[in-house]
Order: C-alpha cells, then structure tokens, then sequence
C-alpha cells in the first residue's frame, strides 16, 4: 500500500490487494509451519496446547481460504478496472491463468493441511502434502515466473518458504510453552526446536542470498526500484528477528532450564516481540512483490 501511493497515479484497490496478500502470507504461510511443528513436535505439547495448536491451525487454514478468495476478487477488480468484475468469461480466463493456477494450489492445500488437526494415522502425511502445494503456489505466479532459470527459482521459493514457515509457525506454540510453570520440561522442548531451527535458519539465508542474486543481477542499481529497497528493509527484519531468536537460544532458554525466576517470562516477551517483527517482514514481502525489479536484460523471461 506504501509504495502504491508513492507511484504517480496510485490506485485504492492496488494498495488494498498489498493488505490482503500481507494477510494471507500470514495465514497460509503461518498455517503451513503449525503443521510442520505439529508433525514435528506436537506429540510433545500437554493435551491443552495440542487442542489449542488443532484450533488455531483450523483458524488459519479458514482464514487463508477466504483471504485467498478476497484477493482474487480484488485482482480482477484490478485487471478489469471494476468494468467486468461480474462477467463469467473474465473469471474463466482468470482461473485458467497463472493467477488461477497459483489459487488453486494455495486452496487444495489448505484443504489438505486440515488432516493435519484430525486422528488419522495419514493425517501428517497428507497435511504435509498440503503445505507444500500452498508453499509452491507462491511460486506459480509472480517474479519467480519472470526471470530465468524459472525451475531453479521457483525450487529455491518453495525451499526458502518451507523453512521461513517452519520458524514462524512455530512462534505462538513456543509462546504457550514459554509460559509452562515447570521450566526444565518447556526448556527441553525449545532447545530441541532450536536445534533444528538452526538448520532451517542457514538454509532460509543461504536459498534467500541465491534468490537475491536471480532477481538482482546489478547490485550496483538494486536502488534505482522500489523493489531493492522493500528487500532491504524487509532484510532488516529478518534480521532483527533472528538476533531476538539468537538472545533466546543463549540467555533466556539456558535460563529457563535452570530454573530462573521469571526467566518463561522473559522468554514469552522476546517470542511476543519477534511475532510483531516477523509479521513486519511479511507485510514488507508484501509491498516488494507489488512492484519489480529492475529489468536486467538476458535474465528476464519475455
């Protein structure tokens, strides 16, 4: 919405779609890391948050449904100026196009990750299926299908968003278990998490640094758009969460363990913190994705 009313001749309805794509990212990304923190983790939550987790996953899969259909509406609000909003045909053409393409793995997916909050023994199987088709709908459409090598791109997308939904959703069930009276067992389970958040976190830098440089190949002119300074920015968000994510792993964990006075406390408030920066970094993805790179010549699909 920022960088819309900073063009020439800003449009509502463009501004609105930037709001609504913040809101599904958050949704549909965040739905996806409660479902690889269920299937990794959950059998290790107390009943009360493993119902709360099966709660909050179907809040999100139902909140990204009807976002995702609401940005929809706005697109081809947008595509036909509100002159053929209603008109079958401009659906059919919409729905048959990247666009559509893109919708439909972002809702079957979401259908999918509903398994995820049942009994079944196929249940994380096929919610994990899920997840990955609406982590790859982002790579249907948008810059990933603009610059080549597209395959390597669209791969690095979904590689880089699996592991960026893996550490943000499991943000709100380390939060209830920060609060958990008994520390050494709350202090265990996010140590555990850490450890692999480490991984995921050296793979999320190193597939983002591979993505920077496919769509920036003049770094020298990364400031000549919009698009270079969304990405910074939304680098210093990134930033600033990983080093609240790094203070928790090295004082406020270890803490925790050794059973500190109001040390679950101090770690539920960094969590808190990082949740409002990383909600940042999505609505800043959200304003870059609105606008594009600087076309660089033999790297862009025509």
């Amino acid at each position: 919405m920022i960088l819309e009313y900073l063009q020439p001749d800003p449009a509502l309805a463009e501004g609105v779609v930037v709001v609504v794509r913040a809101l599904y990212y958050v949704a549909t990304i965040g739905a996806a890391g409660l479902v690889f923190f269920a299937i990794g983790f959950a059998h290790r939550l107390r009943p009360a948050e493993a119902a709360r987790l099966r709660n909050v996953l179907l809040g999100a899969i139902a909140a990204g449904l009807l976002l995702s259909v609401g940005g929809l509406v706005l697109r081809v609000l947008v595509l036909t100026a509100g002159a053929s909003v209603t008109d079958p045909d401009v659906w059919a053409a919409v729905l048959r196009s990247r666009i559509g393409d893109a919708f439909w793995l972002r809702a079957s997916g979401l259908v999918l990750m509903a398994a995820a909050a049942t009994q079944w023994r196929s249940g994380p199987a096929i919610a994990a299926v899920g997840a990955v088709l609406v982590l790859g709908s982002y790579a249907a459409m948008g810059h990933s299908m603009l610059f080549l090598p597209r395959q390597e791109i669209a791969a690095l997308v979904v590689l880089h968003l699996a592991v960026v939904a893996f550490w943000v959703g499991s943000l709100l069930p380390l939060l209830w278990v920060a609060r958990w009276p008994e520390g050494g067992e709350a202090a265990a389970l996010v140590r555990d998490w850490s450890r692999a958040a480490t991984v995921a976190v050296a793979v999320m830098l190193v597939s983002g640094l591979l993505l920077s440089w496919y769509l920036t190949l003049r770094l020298d002119l990364i400031f000549d758009a919009w698009h270079g300074w969304a990405l910074a920015a939304k680098v210093a968000a990134v930033l600033a969460a990983l080093a609240l994510a790094l203070g928790n792993r090295q004082r406020n964990t270890p803490a925790l363990a050794r059973g500190e006075p109001g040390a679950g406390a101090r770690l539920a408030s960094s969590i808190r913190l990082e949740i409002v920066v990383v909600l940042l970094a999505f609505y800043i993805a959200a304003e870059m994705v609105s606008v594009h790179p600087i076309d660089y010549g033999h790297r862009v699909q025509n």
